[in-house]
Order: C-alpha cells, then structure tokens, then sequence
C-alpha cells in the first residue's frame, strides 16, 4: 500500500483514500474502509433493501431505517448517490460509535415513532387543559386541533391590538380558521384550503385584525394626540396631585438661575439673600392657596348645581 493509497479488499485495486469512505472502527488503522466506495454502490439494489443491509453489516455500520428513507429523500431532491449520503450522515458525531449490532428495523422504528406520538400527546395534556381550550375555542374539533390553536393564538396574540372582548372573540376564531386552513393544504385538499382560507379573510376584516385597517386611534388605544392624552388625563384624574413636587434643593440650571436672580434682586434692595428652601416654601404656599381656590370654585358650582 502506498502512502495516501489504498488496496480495495473486493476489486484489489490501489486507490487514493478519498476513494474509501471513513471509517471510525479501531481495526481500520488509516481511518477508511477497507472496500472502495464503487464496490459498495454497486452492489446494492435499490429494489432489495437486505442488498443493503448486508453490506452494512459485513463494514460493521449499523442500519437506521429512518436515517435511511431521509437519506433517499435528500438523494431526490440533490441528484445524489442514496447511499453515499447514507454513509455521509452515518459520519455525523452521534453515529460514529454505532455499530451493525445497533441497527434498527422498520418495525423497531415504528414502535419508537408510536412511543414518541404518545410521550408527545402526554407533554400536551400536561401543558394544556383541554377542557379550559374547549371552552375557549368551542367543542366538536378533533382533541390534537385545540393545542394547534391555542399555539397559534399564543404565536400572534402580540401582533393584534385585542381592546375589546369582541376583538378577543374575532382573534380566536381567526387562530382557529388559520389552524384548518394550513391543515387542509397539508393534506392536498386545495378547495377546503381555500374556503378556510376566505373565512380566515372575513374574520380579519369583520374584527379589524388587518393592519392596513387599523388607524392610529385603533393602534394608540384611540389617542391620536397630546391634546386627547391631556383631556383623558383631567377628565379622569383630579389635576393637583400631578402638579410638580418641588423639593428644598434646586433640580436644575433653571432653578438655580431663578435662585441668582431672587438674590441679586434682594441684593440691589439691600436685603440678605435667601436660602433655595425659601423658595420652596413660596411655591408650597402658592400650591395651597390655588388648591384652595379650586376647592372654593368647586363648592360654588355644587350649589348652583343643588
């Protein structure tokens, strides 16, 4: 053997590494098969799945039925040998200790998808009340549909401006006619496709769950201006508690300029120059008596009111 070169068992002809696929078993001391990739492929048929389950056992590779039908698949769709990417994905980290006594079968595979469809049914009926997404969606919808829904809702809930129950009412039934609408498709069955799919149309509009129709009151909680917040504001709110708080230490340039100011005016009147707490209590007392005249103004329409 060669350096870089190999002698294939089956055809005994010396060829480059590349020409073998890798091995991981620690008998094969360069890293590679010990039978060229050629004499493998051709002696498969494609028709007779033991065809290939013998080679894998005779180069101690296990046989995973799965990873073999997503390898024809993934042949299709690229044009490539079926096999060569079989062995390509068997070099993935979690395959390389497998061996032929770790191969599974069609039967053992579909045992272990039937086990994982009950673990999955489980997880759901732990993470959902079905009755509470019974009540929510409505009855009569196969049980798996209502946690397609509710992932659904869950998914687009952020997305929608829900300000009303009836709003709440229109999203719900457009997470459900989204839900049979995509189902339909995967299915084949076109014509239903569309018909859920003109229903999901006309639950958008009805409720004003499009974007294009929400205007910006819709969007702003139905505030389009500063004028509108400060309206809502005094007509819910008593306006004197969301005065300022001023405290006895000035907050910024305007106050301590006003506080300069004050004193160079005591100052040109021969007066001593006042502390900024001074100041806070003028506006304290100043806040009283507009409180005062509030309450007073308040008290008068009451009795022209009575």
């Amino acid at each position: 053997m060669a350096d870089n070169k190999k002698i294939c068992i089956s055809c005994k002809k010396s060829l480059a590494l590349s020409y073998f696929y890798k091995s991981y078993n620690k008998f094969d001391s360069d890293g590679h098969l010990s039978v060229c990739k050629n004499c493998l492929k051709i002696s498969i048929n494609y028709d007779d799945l033991n065809t290939a389950k013998d080679i894998l056992m005779q180069i101690n590779r296990p046989f995973i039925h799965n990873l073999w039908i997503s390898s024809e698949e993934e042949s299709k769709l690229k044009n490539h040998d079926h096999f060569g990417i079989y062995m390509k994905t068997l070099g993935l980290p979690k395959y390389r200790e497998l061996t032929w006594k770790d191969s599974e079968d069609q039967s053992v595979s579909q045992t272990k998808e039937k086990n994982d469809d009950i673990n999955y049914e489980h997880n759901i009926n732990e993470q959902y009340n079905l009755d509470q997404l019974k009540d929510k969606y409505g009855y009569g919808y196969p049980d798996e549909e209502y946690t397609l829904f509710e992932n659904k809702y869950q998914q687009l809930k952020t997305s929608f401006q829900l300000l009303t129950t009836m709003h709440e009412e229109y999203f719900r039934e457009f997470c459900v006619n989204k839900v049979k609408e995509t189902l339909a498709k995967a299915k084949g069955n076109f014509k239903e496709a569309k018909e859920w799919a003109a229903m999901v149309k006309d639950v958008a509009e009805a409720g004003k769950l499009k974007p294009s129709q929400m205007s910006k009151a819709d969007l702003s909680g139905g505030l389009d201006t500063f004028g509108q917040l400060a309206r809502m504001v005094e007509e819910n709110y008593e306006i004197m508690p969301l005065l300022p708080q001023f405290t006895e230490q000035p907050k910024d340039k305007v106050d301590v300029t006003l506080w300069c100011f004050i004193n160079y005016v005591r100052d040109l009147r021969g007066l001593p120059s006042c502390e900024y707490k001074e100041i806070y209590d003028f506006y304290n007392k100043k806040a009283e008596d507009y409180e005062s005249q509030m309450s007073d103004n308040s008290l008068e329409k009451d009795d022209l009111n009575g």
